[in-house]
């Protein structure tokens, strides 16, 4: 006995997984639940890639799973390998319990279903238990929620620890002027426009040689839409994004040649980073003197003992560095950090591709690049419409690289303690990059 919704469907246009999970994203924190972006691959095929967000919207209720297999069917999280590896035959029923939560929490689910129907999955199917759907008979989900919650507590006095919703014993005009205010808030994100054309990675990228060569990077191109400060036309987001695209294939192809060259992974970043034009971070925050006093704590052979694993704001506090390091936001120190510390342990010869580490660095780069872009500088901060996007991009990048980090490890060409310390590297910019989306909406909300 229980409460559950359950549904299946597939995404109608794979171009628009992206806007998909920006319009989710937003939902959750809009409503303060938790999001994730999720990628991962199977480590023989590269390319099927399980794409997608994970969502928990109230307390009580289950992870609602908006995974995505690369036929476009919305999975179950216990069906993730299964989709990497090709070995469904067609949508399966997802479902979410929503007895152990509060009852708007239930109908919210259901909007959200409903809208994600209306926008990106039209044939999506959904079976309420709870009574609410098609009618948005909030009576009937009540009275069904009362029942099994009244035959959980007569089952045994333990079960009283679940800590179950008081929102039964509402005014019923209060609960369902509440679900109509949260409705609406579902609907209104939901219906969104688009903030930034979609793109792709690996395999599913297609980009011509033309776009890849450094005679088609033209930095009057990313100037013409505007640059950073470009405002929400998808045109000019469109010819933003191709710049930016091509400007980081340049950057990898730029620290692949300094690597064969006999650079270490540093000098190879912070050179490249010169060769197309972006921030140096270390040349910011130093101005002069030492730079290897100012950028990276000096590499340990050792790796788990590596001091790139110490946090920013552990190193600012040394006041000798403190007044060149506050200049730059933590994230993209440490991001930056980060992403010299993956070409130091990923590095193969140029007659040697793995996929799985191309994914790994360009998921690292656009998680540095898109905080870079996002958090300026402590000079200058670019407004909201313009950093919003970006830091949901750096989200991306981040579950990109952790998806080839698992593929890396089932590979065997990492082991559990280096998986363990980078994956928790790549959690921590992952959680910070969120902290700054609601630190953003709040201040827009002020």
């Amino acid at each position: 006995m229980g409460v559950a919704v359950h549904y299946r469907g597939s995404v109608a246009d794979l171009d628009r997984v992206e806007d998909f999970e920006d319009r989710v994203l937003d939902l959750a924190l809009n409503l303060g639940g938790e999001a994730r972006i999720w990628r991962s691959m199977a480590a023989d095929q590269p390319g099927r890639i399980v794409r997608g967000v994970t969502l928990d919207l109230y307390p009580g209720q289950e992870t609602i799973s908006l995974l995505i297999s690369p036929e476009g069917w919305l999975i179950n999280l216990l069906e993730i390998e299964a989709a990497e590896q090709g070995e469904l035959r067609e949508p399966s029923w997802c479902f979410v319990k929503t007895q152990f939560g509060a009852i708007e929490g239930h109908a919210v689910l259901v909007e959200l279903l409903v809208a994600l129907k209306q926008h990106f999955i039209p044939d999506l199917e959904i079976l309420d238990e709870g009574g609410y759907w098609p009618n948005r008979d909030v009576a009937t989900l009540r009275r069904k929620v009362e029942r099994v919650q009244a035959a959980i507590e007569g089952l045994a006095e333990s079960l009283r620890n679940y800590g179950l919703s008081s929102e039964a014993a509402e005014d019923p005009e209060i609960l369902a002027s509440r679900i109509e205010r949260v409705a609406a808030i579902v609907h209104r994100t939901l219906s969104q426009p688009v903030e930034h054309p979609p793109f792709a990675y690996g395999d599913e990228a297609e980009y011509s040689e033309a776009e890849y060569s450094e005679a088609a990077y033209d930095d009057d191109a990313y100037d013409d839409a505007g640059g950073d400060d470009a405002g929400g036309d998808e045109q000019d987001w469109d010819a933003v994004h191709r710049a930016n695209r091509r400007r980081q294939e340049r950057l990898h192809r730029a620290i692949r040649e300094r690597l064969v060259q006999g650079e270490d992974p540093r000098t190879a970043l912070r050179s490249a980073l010169r060769d197309v034009g972006l921030p140096d971070l270390a040349e910011e925050l130093a101005g002069q003197g030492d730079e290897d006093d100012v950028f990276l704590d000096e590499f340990d052979d050792d790796d788990e003992h590596a001091p790139w694993r110490e946090s920013l704001l552990d190193a600012a506090r040394d006041e000798e560095d403190v007044e060149m390091r506050i200049d730059w936001h933590p994230l993209q120190k440490q991001s930056q950090d980060l992403t010299v510390r993956l070409f130091r342990l990923f590095v193969l010869p140029d007659d040697q591709r793995n996929a799985h580490v191309e994914l790994l660095h360009r998921g690292a780069g656009d998680l540095m690049g898109g905080l870079v872009q996002a958090l300026g500088s402590e000079d200058w901060r670019p407004p909201p419409q313009v950093a919003v996007p970006h830091l949901k991009r750096a989200l991306r990048g981040a579950a990109y690289a952790q998806g080839a980090l698992f593929s890396l490890r089932a590979e065997g060409l990492v082991g559990e303690a280096i998986f363990a310390e980078l994956r928790a590297a790549l959690q921590t910019l992952e959680h910070g990059t969120l902290d700054e989306l609601r630190r953003l909406r709040d201040a827009a909300e002020e």
